[in-house]
Parts: C-alpha cells; sequence; structure tokens
C-alpha cells in the first residue's frame, strides 16, 4: 500500500510538472510567498485584494508632492528648457548673452555698419556657444531630464487611484482623514502599471539639490520640503528594489512572466537651444539689413522716380510670382528691380541720356575716335537690353512660349514631381536672364558714368582740352547747359547703379538671353 501512493505520488508530479497551468500556479504561489515575507503588506493572495496599507502609502506620496502638482500645471515645456540652461550658464556665457539678445543688436544697429554688425553678432554668438563644453551639456542635459522626470511623477493620478479605495476622497483635501478599504486587485492593475513607468524612470540613487534649487529659481519656492523628497525617496527605492509593485501585477493579473522595461526619455536640450540661439541672431541681422535696404532702397526711388510709381512689367512681377510662392516652387526674384530698370531705361536712357549722347558721341569732335568707343557702346548696349526686357517678358505671358508651359504645369505642380521640376527650371531660367539684365546694365550704367566724369575733368581743361574739341559749339545743342546736363546724368546713374546694388545678382544666375 506505501508503495503503492509513493508510485501514485511520483506518476502525478511527473505529469503534473508539465501541465502549464500547474506550472502557473506554482509560480505565483511562490511570488505570493515572496511578497508575504517583504515588509510591505499591501496585497491579499487568497482574497485578491490590495489593502488599505498601500492607499495609505499613496495617500502618504500624494499629500506630500500636493503642492508641486499645482506649481507645475501649465507650465510651458519651452521655459523649462530655458531655465534649466540660463542657469548653467557661465559667466562669459552671461555677459556674451547681453549683446546677442535681439533688443542688443538692434541697439548696436543704430551706431555699428550693418557688415560689422553681422560679423560682431557671428563671433559673440560663436564665443557664447563654445562655452557649451561636454561637461556643461551633460550637466544640463541631466538636470532637465531629472526636472522632466520629477514633473511627470508628481503629475500622476493619485486622486483617481486613491479614490478607488474611498469613493468620499476629495481631491488635495488632508483635512478629512480618508476611510480605505480593500479593493480587487484588477481595478488598479494598469494604476501601478503607470504609477512605476514614471517612478522608476526617475534617477532614485542620485542627488536632488541642484533641482530643487532650480525649481525655488523658477517658482520661488521648493515643489516640497527636501527633506520630505528625500525620506519618499528611500521608500520608492525599497519597493523598487523589493520589486513589490511588479510582483502585485503578476498575482493580480496572474502572468507570472510579466516584465517591463523602465525607459526613461533623455532629452538632449542644448544642441536644440544653440541652434535657436544662432538662428535668432542671423534672422535679427537679416531683419535689420532688409529694414535698412528697405529704407534706403525706398529714399533712391524717391531720388530717381520722384512721385511716380514704378509700372511693373506685365508677367515678370510680384503678383504672379506670388503663385510659385504658395506652391513653395520658387518665385521672380527680380521682378522689382527689374521693373526698376525697365522704367529707367524709358525715362531716362531714352529720353535724357539719349539727348546727352547725341550731343556728345555724335555732335562731339573727339581727339580720338577710340576714346568714345567705351561710352557709345555702353549708350547702345543699354537701348538693347531694354527691348531684350520687353521680348523676355512678353514670352511668359499665358499665350507665349514659356507662359504656355508654365499654365499647362502649374495645376500639376502640387501632385506631379516632374511637373514640379519643369516649373521649377523655368523660374530659374527666367530668373537667370533677369539677373544677366541686371549685371549687363549695372556694368553698362557705370561704363557711361565714368566716361562723363572724364567728360566733365576734361571741360574744365577749355580751350586746352585732350577728349572734345569743341565744347563752345557743343554747347549750343543742349537745352541749358551742358555742363549741367552731364552732372545731373551722372548723379543719376550713381543714383540708379547704388539702388541696384541693393539688389545682388548670384553669380550662378548670371545668362546670356
Amino acid at each position: 500500500m506505501a508503495g503503492t501512493n509513493i508510485f501514485h505520488r511520483l506518476f502525478s508530479s511527473l505529469f503534473s510538472s508539465n501541465d502549464p497551468d500547474a506550472a502557473k500556479k506554482r509560480m505565483l504561489k511562490s511570488i505570493a510567498k515572496e511578497l508575504q515575507k517583504s515588509k510591505f503588506h499591501y496585497y491579499k493572495y487568497a482574497s485578491h485584494e490590495v489593502q488599505p496599507s498601500m492607499a495609505k502609502f499613496f495617500y502618504d506620496v500624494y499629500k506630500a508632492v500636493a503642492p508641486a502638482q499645482k506649481l507645475f500645471e501649465n507650465t510651458n515645456p519651452a521655459l523649462l528648457k530655458n531655465a534649466v540652461i540660463n542657469a548653467s550658464l557661465s559667466e562669459k556665457q552671461l555677459q556674451l548673452e547681453n549683446a546677442i539678445t535681439e533688443a542688443a543688436i538692434s541697439e548696436q544697429a543704430k551706431t555699428v555698419p550693418i557688415k560689422e554688425l553681422r560679423k560682431k553678432v557671428e563671433k559673440d554668438t560663436a564665443a557664447f556657444v563654445a562655452e557649451f563644453d561636454g561637461a556643461r551639456v551633460t550637466h544640463i542635459d541631466s538636470l532637465y531630464n531629472k526636472l522632466i522626470q520629477f514633473r511627470n511623477f508628481v503629475s500622476y493620478d493619485f486622486y483617481f487611484l486613491l479614490k478607488k479605495f474611498d469613493s468620499s476622497f476629495r481631491e488635495r483635501n488632508f483635512d478629512i482623514q480618508p476611510h480605505f478599504v480593500p479593493i480587487t486587485g484588477t481595478y488598479i492593475a494598469e494604476d501601478l502599471k503607470n504609477f512605476i513607468s514614471v517612478a522608476w524612470a526617475m534617477p532614485l540613487d542620485t542627488t536632488w539639490d541642484d533641482m530643487f534649487k532650480l525649481v525655488k529659481s523658477i517658482k520661488g519656492t521648493e515643489p516640497l520640503p527636501l527633506n520630505v523628497w528625500k525620506k519618499l525617496l528611500v521608500r520608492l527605492r525599497s519597493l523598487r528594489d523589493h520589486s513589490i509593485f511588479e510582483m502585485m501585477i503578476k498575482l493580480i493579473t496572474e502572468n507570472p512572466q510579466y516584465s517591463e522595461k523602465i525607459k526613461a526619455d533623455n532629452v538632449n536640450i542644448v544642441d536644440d537651444y544653440i541652434a535657436s540661439v544662432r538662428k535668432q541672431s542671423e534672422e535679427t541681422v537679416a531683419k535689420i539689413q532688409e529694414h535698412q535696404t528697405s529704407s534706403k532702397v525706398d529714399g533712391l526711388l524717391g531720388q530717381i522716380f520722384g512721385n511716380t510709381p514704378v509700372r511693373e512689367l506685365k508677367n515678370y512681377n510680384e503678383s504672379n510670382s506670388s503663385a510659385f510662392v504658395n506652391k513653395n516652387i520658387g518665385s521672380y526674384i527680380y521682378s522689382a528691380p527689374l521693373s526698376y530698370l525697365k522704367q529707367f531705361l524709358l525715362d531716362f536712357t531714352k529720353k535724357e541720356m539719349r539727348e546727352l549722347s547725341d550731343i556728345l558721341l555724335v555732335r562731339g569732335e573727339w581727339s580720338n575716335t577710340a576714346l568714345s568707343k567705351p561710352m557709345s557702346e555702353a549708350y547702345h548696349q543699354l537701348l538693347e537690353i531694354s527691348d531684350r526686357i520687353t521680348t523676355f517678358d512678353d514670352r511668359l505671358a499665358e499665350t507665349a512660349e514659356v507662359g504656355i508651359k508654365i499654365k499647362t504645369f502649374m495645376p500639376q505642380a502640387e501632385r506631379n514631381k516632374e511637373a514640379r521640376n519643369i516649373i521649377h527650371t523655368l523660374l530659374r531660367d527666367a530668373n537667370a536672364q533677369a539677373g544677366a539684365f541686371l549685371s549687363s546694365a549695372t556694368q553698362n550704367y557705370v561704363i557711361y558714368a565714368k566716361n562723363l566724369k572724364l567728360i566733365l575733368e576734361d571741360f574744365v581743361k577749355v580751350p586746352n582740352n585732350e577728349l572734345i574739341m569743341n565744347w563752345r559749339h557743343l554747347d549750343s545743342y543742349a537745352e541749358g547747359n551742358l555742363k549741367n546736363m552731364c552732372i545731373d546724368a551722372y548723379k543719376k546713374i550713381f543714383s540708379f547703379v547704388s539702388l541696384l546694388q541693393n539688389f545682388p545678382v548670384d553669380s550662378h544666375e548670371d545668362s546670356d538671353d
């Protein structure tokens, strides 16, 4: 009989070892025993109930961190990032920072030429960035991540969890002692998982003095007493090291294999901050330069054209350019200066400059005709440019060669890459031609003006002229005084060239028409 019992037990054990359910039960019982041996009696395996003692733990934590919860409500993450970085700047950076703010750069622009200002801002920004060595970057990122992990922990919904143990419990009301009762474990399994995801993500074994000091500098008060937080850390470490909540989750979910790797999201904030500092300083200088250029351009337009508005070209203009800008394809980048050039060619070159050229180049008796050739060629080149601009602009009309292509492919540009590339190419070619007109006109106006200057210098030498021999005779062909005509023409050309210099042409886009 005894042998039979022994055989029966052996037989049962052999088969039960291959039974997954039996193996799982043995593992769960083993976990329950281990949990029972700990000092944290938070769960009764027999009844599957979470005990009020665990609710009491969360209540104590909630009571401790409630002030910090309110402190972090509606806090802008960008504010926290800047606060961490500002608190970690070196003395040199604090000095340099005052020179690269938008207000500081704008103030310097009042007395420093824009080119010098750009170089100075670039130098100051580079020196500011250089102070972020490896140690400083590591400290900043570590401090910020600690701050965010602390915020995530104190922002955990303790109230939602505690209300499951006492339905009458009121949010952040610690004047009335709550009455916690045992609850079924399945009610809080997800709450426990969420808690350990924020609690164990914190560096529980490190010092928190620097973070508390930072929060006080931002908010004007500590999030909670530092000694209270240190005591809480001891309890959290003990719970983590003994895997108390993990064992509870295994028992509640009846999954002895449950395991969750807690990974803290470590954010690197210094690189983004450096990029933003550089961007801000560059954009500030660019904005100042744009404003100065705009003011300068307005002044020169007034000198050149008076109150007469400059007419846009029919097709290569700002209005048509907006369609490309809206689709992020490009633009007619020289529409403004090219319209200025066309207007100046019509108003000055084909009128005043033509009259002056007829007197000087046709009626003038040059000591050597070769000396007049550069001036004559420059003048005729300018007349040709005027006609070429008209031809170029007409080709962009909706019924013309290039314009038809633009009209055909524009509706497809957003969804069809090939159509987009065709439009981009057409724009590139148009801008290249427009840029070439501007470059050529500028060069020819400069040549003409230089020769005017030589003529004026020659006029002073009368009667011992070296260039034009019949100055006195020429004066009779001028409406007024020939010398004054030359001076006025020189001034107008100088002003117009100065205007075009505010619209530098990309050398890669220069092209012959």
